[in-house]
């Protein structure tokens, strides 16, 4: 939690990452191969813990990456995300940042998800 003040403007409560792993163990076999939009991604838990198992499971980092969308209407859960992301394909793979972050720039987003224009195959919030 941020603070009480921003879960009392917000609503912005953090999914821990034990409910997150018990809700992505429900899923059908076949998720690993799909796209992913969290709509309200705060700081990442489920973006992270989405991106461990692809990677896991044999996924090449960068193509598990590009596979992984957020939005959050807050811009230091948008930062803290990239960077636990960035954090995570780094610990897999030897690469100067660019082509991480520039999947990142584009995949994390700070915007409100309301307005924000997306199509995917499955939606996780």
């Amino acid at each position: 939690m941020k603070s009480k003040k921003r879960v009392k403007e917000l609503g912005e409560v953090f999914t821990p990452p034990e409910l997150v792993n018990e809700m992505l163990d429900k899923l059908p076999k076949d998720w690993k191969e799909k796209t992913f939009l969290d709509n309200s991604c705060g700081n990442g838990n489920f973006l992270v813990e989405i991106l461990k198992r692809k990677i896991e499971k044999g996924y090449d980092p960068i193509r598990a990456l590009s596979t992984i969308y957020g939005v959050d209407i807050m811009e230091d859960n948008v930062a803290e995300c990239k960077l636990r992301l960035l954090e995570l394909v780094e610990s897999y793979i030897k690469d100067d940042g660019t082509k991480v972050m520039d999947i990142l720039n584009k995949n994390i987003v700070c915007h409100d998800a309301l307005t924000y224009d997306y199509t995917f195959d499955k939606i996780i919030t």
